[in-house]
């Protein structure tokens, strides 16, 4: 799975998990996952762009 199709899952998951009314602690877990996988992918894609 690359960076792009693991943001866009998580984003997923944490669009669900609001959808459901979770527990705020875990949607803020999930949310500090999908900031991980978005800056995880933009450090990738900015390595590719300097070369």
């Amino acid at each position: 799975m690359n960076k792009k199709d693991k943001v866009e899952m998580t984003r997923s998951i944490l669009n669900n998990a609001m959808n459901m009314n979770l527990n705020k602690e875990i949607i803020l877990k999930i949310s500090q996952k999908l900031d991980q996988c978005i800056y995880e992918y933009y450090e990738e894609n900015d390595e590719r762009e300097k070369k």
